[in-house]
């Protein structure tokens, strides 16, 4: 099931290694990701991947453990995640 996670957290070197290395642990695998704010302000991450609804509340659990992070949505229901037309868009390359 996809699952949208939208997480506020502090924009600081290696915040994004660090978000990125829960899902790695919990072999979740990230379809998308959108990250918005300057460097030294607040951001706003939102990623979208392929999680069971059990795996995705322990992924927000673990989110809200990171001292950057200062909150989590919940978004129970799935939804297309569109970026701005002006922004950078990441595509993975099948072989």
């Amino acid at each position: 099931m996809e699952q949208v996670f939208e997480i506020t957290a502090n924009h600081v070197p290696g915040m994004l290694a660090r978000v990125e290395s829960i899902f790695r642990r919990q072999r979740t695998a990230i379809r998308g990701f959108f990250l918005e704010g300057g460097e030294g302000s607040a951001a706003h991450l939102t990623i979208t991947a392929e999680a069971s609804s059990d795996v995705a509340n322990l992924l927000r659990k673990q989110l809200m453990r990171l001292v950057d992070v200062h909150a989590v949505a919940d978004s129970s229901q799935t939804r297309a995640f569109a970026p701005p037309e002006s922004s950078f868009t990441f595509k993975e390359k099948t072989a």
